[in-house]
């Protein structure tokens, strides 16, 4: 049998041990221990390192922090937790009675960040013997400037600390509840978030003072008295006595002997800018503490976006500064308690921070969001869980209980009050304002989206009967094929797209008809006379058979995958095609929508092409007012200028740009420039 090492060879500094002063590898003397206690401690001061402390510490205090009883008795939680003046967590939902003696959580968390500051901060415990348990009473700061020596160990372990006013008395490691932020090796006294701001910070303080010098000295110009041309020198002496005694105030002037000439002199020339320099140094010390988000508001460069990238960040930084203080605290609080009265066998529970950070207004939009979209559904525990991340009172169990949530149906709004809305958001709402080549071609945005959205529910509408007529023609097929017990046939199920297809068909034409004629109304106001061309209708015939061909397979193939995730070798053919037919009617007609909207967008085009082909020649240009969402391919292209109707036709011609990311979503459409006389 190997044996297994039990000592060992090497430590953690080359061959360090007994009394620390300082970090080994620190280089400059003013923060190397224990300078550095007073280094940080003027450096905390400034205003930019005061708002990142806070900006550091203010959320891990204003987070939840509990004892977690996961795999420990009851006795043990609730022992640890009356110790600390902890809630349990998972248990206590509402805030104790307020404690008279003993540690007070929030207020040794307050202490214990200052670790952040110093790099380091201690501790001592003390307890009291009662009913025959020790039980924790106080948790003793003592701060580091009181610390005159660290003792440590050959394995570099910590062994003791002693206080210059406590005439070197030590205090045991044992004793101890030493927080210590990201140490390395022996060096106990950690590592500061302001390490990295020093030299910032530094220069900072000095180019304050000069600056505040170069003002004092430069702001109102400099005094100079020069003497008559050939003066004594008497007339020079009084001369700079004079320029010397010269003050600044509303009431000053000055009365010069014949002869004497006064002058006041500005700085001339270029200086640095030393408020650029400033700043740029306070943006430095918010990048090394990952706390840029605090110059969104002074910086050239910045969004929401990258705002929510760099406060996602900073929290997972605040979490992690958590659970480090957390682990510090289960060691030196909870698990020592445990071992002091049960053993070091017994399982001690953990200290957590659970929550640093949330931000539960964005959960609030989401939540709403995915409730709206019927993504989740309102039950019991939902509602527990926003009552307790919002800190709400629990329900009462007299209250009635929550009505079942309704089934979600979409809310369609008529055409005409979507366009009151659009026209009521005016430069606010979600569509932007008209360009001025836009405006110049006498287009109606409103107009064109209206006879867009009116024809679309129209035929949603009419489209109804089709669906139903579609279901009851598939649950027959499914009821004989499941009671044949020939579930292979499923892939063969047709449906007759005939009627679908001369709906889509007339829908299509009417229109491409509507679309011409606001065609010809833009070219009308531009001066140009176009007579109503016919519209393509042996094309949108083609393209509404097609497509009523796919959505009635699609149907069909739909019908066919839930058939066979119902069917069962017993269960009836009636039953399984009910089951079907009700999965279908549950769809959500977003697909359909899709589908269908894009149909009518090629049919809209082709209207106002087929104007633009009857049409003298024009500048045609690209127009994504339409769009809500505009994608950047879009974007990219809007306000494109064509050098043909053919290119413009090349990049429109299926309804909306070709190669728009939402592809059938697209709205994007192209607008004609006409000259007077009716030449480009």
């Amino acid at each position: 049998m190997v044996s297994a090492p039990t000592r060992d060879i090497g430590s953690l500094e080359n061959g360090l041990y007994g009394t620390l002063y300082t970090d080994l590898l620190e280089i400059i003397p003013d923060l190397m221990w224990p300078l550095s206690v007073q280094t940080y401690q003027r450096m905390r001061h400034d205003p930019q390192l005061t708002a990142i402390l806070a900006a550091y510490t203010l959320p891990i205090r204003r987070a939840t922090w509990a004892v977690d009883p996961a795999g420990c008795r009851d006795e043990v939680v609730q022992t640890v937790a009356d110790d600390l003046g902890l809630p349990i967590l998972g248990a206590d939902q509402a805030p104790g009675p307020a404690r008279r003696r003993g540690v007070r959580w929030a207020e040794h968390l307050r202490l214990a960040l200052l670790s952040l500051v110093y790099g380091h901060m201690p501790f001592e415990r003390r307890y009291e013997i009662r009913n025959g348990q020790a039980r924790l009473i106080n948790l003793g700061e003592r701060m580091p400037h009181t610390i005159g020596a660290i003792d440590i160990n050959r394995d570099g372990t910590l062994a003791a600390v002693r206080q210059d006013h406590a005439a070197g008395k030590p205090i045991p490691a044992d004793r101890l509840l030493w927080y210590s932020h990201e140490r390395e090796g022996a060096n106990w006294t950690g590592r500061s978030v302001l390490r990295a701001s020093y030299g910032a910070w530094l220069l900072k303080h000095e180019v304050w003072r000069v600056h505040a010098t170069s003002i004092r000295r430069f702001g109102m110009g400099v005094p100079s008295v020069e003497a008559p041309p050939g003066g004594t020198p008497a007339q020079v002496a009084e001369a700079q006595r004079m320029a010397s005694a010269a003050r600044v105030g509303d009431q000053s002037g000055a009365g010069l002997p014949n002869g004497f000439t006064f002058k006041l002199t500005g700085l001339t020339g270029s200086v640095p800018d030393a408020m650029a320099f400033i700043e740029y140094l306070d943006q430095q010390m918010s990048r090394s503490a990952l706390a840029g988000l605090l110059d969104l508001g002074q910086t050239r460069n910045g969004s929401r976006a990258l705002g929510e990238t760099m406060l996602e960040l900073f929290f997972l930084s605040l979490q992690a500064v958590a659970d480090e203080l957390a682990d510090t605290a289960t060691l030196g609080t909870s698990v020592n308690i445990v071992d002091l009265n049960w053993g070091d066998t017994e399982a001690a529970p953990r200290i957590v921070a659970t929550d640093v950070g949330d931000r539960h207004e964005v959960n609030a939009e989401s939540l709403q969001s995915l409730i709206a979209s019927g993504a989740i559904t309102p039950d019991a525990e939902l509602e527990a869980y926003v009552r307790s991340a919002w800190r709400l009172p629990a329900r009462s169990p007299d209250a009635p209980p929550a009505p079942d949530p309704p089934v979600q149906a979409r809310r369609r709004r008529t055409a005409r009050a979507r366009a009151r809305e659009v026209r009521a958001a005016g430069s606010e709402g979600d569509r932007r304002q008209l360009t001025l080549t836009e405006a110049q071609s006498g287009m109606d945005p409103d107009a064109i989206q209206t006879a867009w959205e009116t024809a679309l529910d129209d035929l949603l509408t009419a489209w109804a009967d089709i669906s139903v007529a579609w279901r009851d023609d598939l649950a027959e097929q499914i009821r004989v094929l499941v009671d044949a017990g020939d579930l292979t046939g499923l892939a063969g199920m047709v449906l007759d797209s005939a009627e679908a297809a001369l709906l889509l068909t007339d829908a299509m034409i009417d229109l491409a008809e509507r679309a011409a004629m606001q065609m010809i109304g833009e070219a009308a106001s531009q001066g140009v006379i176009v007579e109503p061309p016919p519209v393509n209708d042996s094309y949108l015939g083609d393209v509404a058979r097609a497509l009523a061909e796919l959505l009635a397979g699609w149907l069909a193939g739909a019908a066919a995958r839930e058939t066979i995730r119902q069917a069962g070798p017993d269960r009836p053919g009636d039953e399984v095609a009910a089951a079907v037919v009700a999965h279908l009617e549950g769809l959500s007609d977003a697909w359909l929508r899709e589908q269908l909207g894009g149909a009518l967008s090629v049919a809209q085009t082709d209207g106002r092409f087929s104007v633009l082909d009857a049409a003298p020649e024009a500048e045609y240009a690209s127009s994504e007012v339409l769009d809500r969402n505009t994608c950047k391919p879009c974007a990219d292209l809007d306000g494109t200028t064509f050098e043909s109707l053919a290119e413009a036709k090349a990049n429109y011609i299926s309804g909306g740009f070709i190669g728009c990311d939402g592809r059938l979503r697209c709205r994007g459409i192209v607008i004609a420039i006409w000259s007077d006389e009716g030449e480009p």
